[in-house]
């Protein structure tokens, strides 16, 4: 039987140029071999299964090779290049610092640093997962990490670089790798599928991509994984299985029926969702990323966002065209609440299916709204082109003005020959001189042939909107209400309303302390004396009566400022502690409240304490 080897061991890159996605790494680090300028310490820092170690470990194994090809490449060939295939070489030492993280540690290596190599040119350290360290071991490693012998080099490694404390990072090259994108991963698992003589669909493979979340080292660990459940041939019904993954086919489903608002087939296919097994979150967060995907396919700048493969890319087109931007952001904003709220909903499927429910009927709402701005706009614009009415000005009121341009229809009066003068004493040009003083009258315009007379003195007559009329008189009407509350903001008011919210209250204690307390009305302010501390305590919490005062007295910055006066109420005692100074006057007290304290005494032949014992 043969020992199988894991395609991210048997596939691991041995050359810069095989490093996937980190062409800005590969390329500053074969300049640096180039042009003998490397530096003492490196810093490689990414998410998981990007190429950190494995970049370590070939810039490691160039260093030491005897015969590198152009400087970057190993040969393969060499003593050293050997050991190293072997895992045999003692001029590379890697420590995983996640379980070597003790100052001990660290003291071992820096004793391995002293002693130079027996064999080849330099003795590189590879410190993988450096952010395990803890900090009195980086603080002992700080002195050799910057100062070290000309035939070290220190190559650290990690995923978290905010845990490295800054004294670090400062002494080293720092290279931040990227995530490895869709298309790179699957073009490598496409070359492994040629090397294994597998057959895959580009679907399948896109998938696998998508699912590793930018690791390479994860997309082929479910490389292997579907390669072992399946045969020579991996279609994407044999991902989605394995995987667990919901398939597109329900998303494009769905959208089909959110565009013909079949609201039974929504429904019908979640619950075959259900019934095969999936949680109505994942259904959730598949189908708002579907929906993403479309929106971003609505322009042709954003298509390249979109990671499917070719085909599938056609199809996500072909229905991003028939649904408007309108419809899948609002049914975006329903899909993410639905994500933040149902993990505390109870019932989910009905939490889900309402979700649902609500984007089948989207597109009505849009255009009821926008139904409801054309109206308004065309309001607007109706009032605008009204014809221009000159009238004179008379002493009436402007609502007959307004019945009179409304009984006149536009098709009998277009315009004036005359205009309205800013004198209401000059007698109107539309009217004869005889009859200047019946002016006043309503009369109406005769109809003109000619154009208008452009008159810089002339001042057109509008109609207003019925819908501004009615917002003006409901604002005068609420100006009208606050100053007639604002009428009574004076001290019998306020003695009135504060008897009326006392003698209603529900708390006995706090009723008598509001019969108690003195109040003065000073601007906008209440002054309330209290006798004690706890009685101003008190009013501070009575937040219904300050709203109260406010609404009735028509003042919303009305404040409610307790004040504590002692000798405002000489009637009422407030027992103050009292301080006790021997034993003596101790029992004395206890006496007082306790008289049987006495009898006891007597009886028992107690003598109390005097308190002058030293």
């Amino acid at each position: 039987m043969s020992k199988f080897v894991v395609s991210a061991r048997k596939y691991r890159p041995t050359t810069f140029d095989e490093v996937i996605g980190q062409m800005h790494v590969a390329k500053t680090l074969k300049n640096a071999l180039q042009n003998d300028k490397l530096a003492h310490a490196f810093l490689f820092c990414g998410p998981r299964g990007v190429g950190k170690t494995t970049c370590a470990r070939i810039l490691a194994k160039v260093i030491n090779c005897e015969n590198p090809k152009d400087k970057v490449e190993p040969c393969n060939a060499c003593s050293s290049c050997q050991s190293f295939n072997d895992n045999a070489s003692f001029n590379i030492i890697e420590l995983d610092a996640a379980s070597n993280n003790s100052v001990e540690h660290i003291r071992t290596l820096i004793e391995q640093v002293r002693f130079q190599p027996q064999q080849g040119t330099h003795k590189v350290f590879i410190i993988d997962e450096v952010h395990m360290l803890s900090s009195q071991a980086f603080n002992a490693f700080l002195k050799t990490l910057e100062e070290p012998p000309p035939y070290a080099i220190f190559i650290l490694a990690t995923t978290e670089k905010h845990k490295i404390i800054p004294t670090i990072l400062s002494r080293c090259q720092i290279f931040d790798f990227k995530r490895i994108q869709v298309e790179d991963a699957v073009s490598q698992l496409q070359n492994i599928c040629t090397q294994e003589g597998k057959k895959a669909d580009p679907e399948a493979l896109h998938l696998i991509g998508q699912k590793a979340d930018g690791a390479m080292r994860d997309a082929l660990s479910i490389f292997d994984k579907i390669a072992s459940a399946t045969g020579e041939h991996i279609t994407y019904k044999d991902v989605i299985t394995n995987l667990n993954i919901l398939d597109y086919e329900f998303y494009f489903k769905v959208v089909d029926a959110f565009l013909r608002e079949d609201l039974s087939d929504v429904l019908l296919i979640m619950d075959q969702i259900i019934r095969d097994g999936f949680e109505p979150e994942q259904f959730i967060q598949g189908l708002a990323d579907h929906m993403r995907d479309l929106l971003i396919c609505k322009d042709t700048r954003t298509i390249g966002l979109l990671d499917v493969s070719e085909g599938l890319k056609e199809r996500y087109m072909h229905q991003a065209a028939l649904t408007s931007k309108s419809v899948l952001l609002t049914g975006l904003d329903i899909l993410n609440q639905c994500d933040i709220s149902l993990p505390r909903s109870k019932n989910k499927r009905l939490y889900t299916e309402i979700a649902l429910s609500k984007i089948n009927f989207a597109n009505r709402s849009i255009e009821a709204n926008l139904a409801s701005t054309t109206t308004v706009a065309e309001k607007k614009t109706k009032f605008v082109s009204k014809p221009i009415v000159s009238a004179p000005i008379s002493n009436k009121s402007t609502p007959e003005l307004a019945k009179i341009s409304e009984k006149s229809s536009p098709s009998s009066i277009e315009h004036t020959k005359g205009s309205v003068e800013l004198n209401e004493n000059q007698p109107s040009p539309s009217v004869p001189p005889s009859e200047s003083s019946h002016a006043s009258e309503p009369v109406s315009a005769p109809k003109s042939e000619a154009p208008p007379k452009n008159n810089a003195n002339s001042i057109p007559s509008f109609k207003k909107p019925s819908g501004i009329d009615d917002i003006m008189a409901s604002v005068k009407q609420e100006e009208a209400k606050l100053q007639e509350a604002r009428k009574g903001l004076n001290q019998e008011t306020l003695e009135k309303l504060w008897n009326e919210y006392s003698q209603n209250h529900n708390s006995p204690s706090t009723k008598a302390m509001l019969e108690m307390a003195l109040v003065s009305l000073e601007g906008k302010t209440v002054t309330v004396v209290v006798p004690s501390n706890h009685y101003k305590n008190m009013i501070l919490e009575e937040d219904e009566l300050k709203e109260l005062l406010r609404k009735k007295l028509g003042t919303s910055d009305l404040m409610l400022q307790p004040k504590v006066d002692r000798e405002a109420f000489p009637n009422v005692e407030v027992e103050k502690p009292k301080t006790l100074l021997s034993s003596k006057e101790k029992y004395q007290y206890l006496a007082e409240k306790h008289p049987l304290l006495t009898t006891l005494v007597e009886k028992l032949e107690l003598k109390p304490d005097s308190g002058n014992r030293h």
